[in-house]
């Protein structure tokens, strides 16, 4: 007899679920940004039974790197921040579907080159033409790299999904968001498009959502009348590190303040929104 969970809803798709047939290609993979969160995350993923076997990640970038050095970065980057348990045999698994392919965000070759591998990783680990395309790239690039997606029939949805997901900063202001939003859509559309900022993944400020809308001793004193004032700050212990070239060109105050702090300030002082 099948046990039916009688709290469950059947409308909702936040419960979690095992991915079909797919694969991951991550532009800029020899950046801080996937290092420190990214190939981490495709472990954690991985780990708890939620990729399927086949998964295949494809890295992208200009270093010229063997399969087997990226496999070695990616272990390392894996080791050093893995969030859970270690276990050999799921590595292995997704060992097996690590590829790398060496190229800048421009040259048609390179991006051939891209189209052949995942064509190679449909036919020997069953991806079935499914592929997310992450942008961890610095923004003046997501123009290029959907371009260069849609000339190599990378971003042909008739056989399999194509979703790109773009990191922010979206621009550098609300006309330049516009014409990049024009640029992603003339090449995907909008329900491919997934626009994120990584940093409402973190625990603490997914907490500040449970506190806030679910907790039924401080929700009803969450407000204006008995709160005093809210500070926010954000503390780091790491340097520029490898992202020097991308501080330059976007400076602190688009990196942190747009985006990571305001959506902060959004959940502590937003009302309760009417629907997820």
């Amino acid at each position: 007899m099948t046990s039916v969970n009688p709290l469950r809803d059947s409308a909702d798709r936040r419960v979690p679920r095992i991915a079909g047939p797919s694969g991951l290609v991550i532009f800029g993979v020899t950046g801080d940004l996937a290092r420190r969160k990214l190939l981490p995350a495709v472990y954690d993923l991985a780990n708890r039974g939620l990729l399927p076997p086949g998964f295949s990640l494809i890295g992208y970038g200009r270093r010229d790197w063997t399969k087997e050095d990226f496999e070695a970065e990616v272990l390392d980057a894996v080791r050093e921040r893995v969030r859970t348990p270690w276990r050999e045999s799921v590595w292995n698994q997704l060992a097996a579907g690590i590829q790398f392919v060496k190229g800048d965000f421009v040259t048609d070759a390179a991006f051939d080159d891209l189209a052949a591998m995942t064509r190679r990783m449909d036919a020997e680990r069953g991806t079935a033409g499914n592929w997310a395309y992450y942008l961890s790239v610095p923004p003046q690039y997501f123009s290029d790299v959907c371009n260069q997606l849609q000339r190599s029939g990378l971003a042909d949805s008739s056989q399999g999904w194509k979703r790109v997901v773009i990191e922010k900063p979206f621009g550098h202001d609300e006309e330049s968001a516009a014409e990049l939003n024009r640029t992603v859509n003339a090449v995907f559309p909008e329900s491919s498009v997934f626009r994120i900022d990584h940093y409402l993944g973190k625990e603490t400020v997914q907490n500040i959502l449970v506190l806030r809308f679910a907790n039924q001793m401080f929700e009803p004193l969450f407000n204006s009348q008995l709160i005093d004032h809210v500070q926010i700050t954000m503390a780091e212990d790491i340097g520029l590190g490898g992202r020097a070239g991308y501080y330059d060109g976007i400076g602190a105050a688009r990196d942190v303040m747009q985006n990571h702090l305001l959506q902060l300030l959004a959940l502590v002082a937003m009302e309760e929104p009417v629907t997820f």
